[in-house]
């Protein structure tokens, strides 16, 4: 009985939890209005800000994860699939392993080690320091002035850099691997190319755009779920990096299951 009231009470959390969730993201897109947005001077400064710490600083540790996994993956990936059916299946799988998977997944972990966190922490300790509630004296919208700059970037940055990653392992991984088992790179090029069409570029661009969504909602509504207490921020960062986890997968795996 008791693991059956820790199962029933753990599936009541994760309900609410996903209804304070959807609530606080209708909320936050709630104020976006024309007049406002991110066209205020003072939200756009903000949003640069936060463009420039989760996308332009991350483009180093992308460049190098990409060129990394990508001569590991494809090299493996070809001694394997040249001894069996050939380059034109080999690009195909390796098309769509990175493509489909891997760029975006492995981006999305990037993104929450370095912006999902960093997000938390820098809401929380300004919970902390009592600096949300003076600006809300002031008439300033918490939402439109910390959460929306910060979930938009998060987006765009996650959709650039997934691009860039995908687009970096699948050079150096065919580059690599024609060098190394004497496969023509020309012909490996061309034949992605013409793999690459409207609907896998639609998919791959709302996978990622969901990607960001999630990661960029679930920082600031566990960054301003923080307390008084300066011991909830990395309790609230841990969640956020937690769930932000599963609900990366949970999404994947709808992608896999829907698209095949």
């Amino acid at each position: 009985m008791k693991l059956f009231d820790w199962i029933g009470r753990r599936c009541m959390e994760s309900f609410l939890y996903l209804i304070d969730l959807t609530f606080f993201l209708i909320r936050v897109f709630s104020v976006w209005q024309s007049h406002r947005n991110i066209f205020n001077r003072a939200v756009y400064i903000v949003f640069l800000d936060q463009l420039i710490l989760t996308g332009i600083n991350a483009i180093a540790i992308i460049s190098f994860l990409a060129m990394f996994v990508g001569i590991v993956i494809a090299s493996q990936l070809v001694f394997i699939m040249a001894s069996i059916t050939g380059a034109k299946d080999f690009v195909e799988i390796l098309a769509r392993l990175i493509l489909s998977e891997m760029g975006p997944l492995i981006t999305g972990f990037i993104m929450i080690g370095r912006s999902c966190s960093a997000i938390v922490v820098d809401l929380g300790n300004a919970k902390v320091r009592g600096e949300i509630e003076p600006l809300e004296y002031l008439g300033i919208n918490v939402d439109d002035y910390f959460v929306i700059p910060r979930v938009l970037s998060m987006v765009i940055s996650q959709v650039i850099l997934a691009l860039y990653f995908s687009a970096i392992m699948l050079l150096f991984g065919m580059f690599f691997s024609a060098l190394i088992y004497d496969l023509s790179a020309q012909k490996s090029l061309t034949e992605l190319l013409k793999l690459i069409n409207i609907n896998s570029l639609f998919r791959f661009m709302l996978k990622n755009l969901l990607f960001g969504l999630v990661v960029g909602t679930m920082a600031c509504f566990h960054g301003l779920s923080v307390g008084n207490s300066p011991t909830q921020v990395s309790e609230q960062m841990q969640k956020a990096v937690v769930r932000s986890i599963v609900f990366l997968f949970l999404i994947d795996g709808y992608f896999i299951i829907f698209t095949l």
